[in-house]
């Protein structure tokens, strides 16, 4: 009697396969011009490139043709929001070795929101939120209402 590899899951196949990557939109690369799409899949649109808590999330793509005729995508400028516009959440004390990563780590949860401290503090270069010392402001996102008076809550 031999032995029989067992049967693969078919919904790991599935997941794992290129019909998966037109459907949950992932960072597949998008079928060749002229290719015909997968036999038996609808078109669906395209997932937004980046996640929710991106700082480019919601922002437009342009796309620019260089001289010899290729298409570059692009994001369009993203708005920087004014500091007094935003609700604060809280304060965050910089201690010796902390990076604007660390700091949103501790304060929202992400480390890849450091760019939220940026907009809270006005700071261009996360590298200015890392003075030992510091009090980093933590603010709600933009569209949270701020208190009267642009304090910031």
């Amino acid at each position: 009697m031999s032995a029989l590899a067992p049967e693969p899951d078919p919904a790991l196949v599935a997941a794992s396969g290129p019909a998966a990557a037109v459907v949950l939109g992932s960072a597949a690369p998008p079928p060749s011009p002229g290719q015909a799409p997968m036999p038996g899949i609808p078109p669906v649109p395209a997932s937004p490139p980046v996640p929710p808590m991106s700082r480019y999330y919601g922002i437009d793509i342009a796309v620019w043709v260089d001289a010899e005729g290729r298409e570059r995508p692009y994001f369009r400028r993203r708005m920087i929001p004014q500091p007094e516009d935003l609700a604060t959440a809280g304060w965050e004390r910089v201690a010796t070795g902390d990076r604007a990563d660390l700091l949103a780590a501790r304060a929202l949860g992400d480390p890849r929101a450091f760019w939220q401290l940026c907009d809270a503090n006005l700071a261009f270069d996360p590298a200015e939120l890392e003075q030992t010392g510091r009090q980093v402001r933590v603010a709600l996102p933009a569209g949270f209402p701020s208190s009267a008076g642009g304090a910031g809550g």
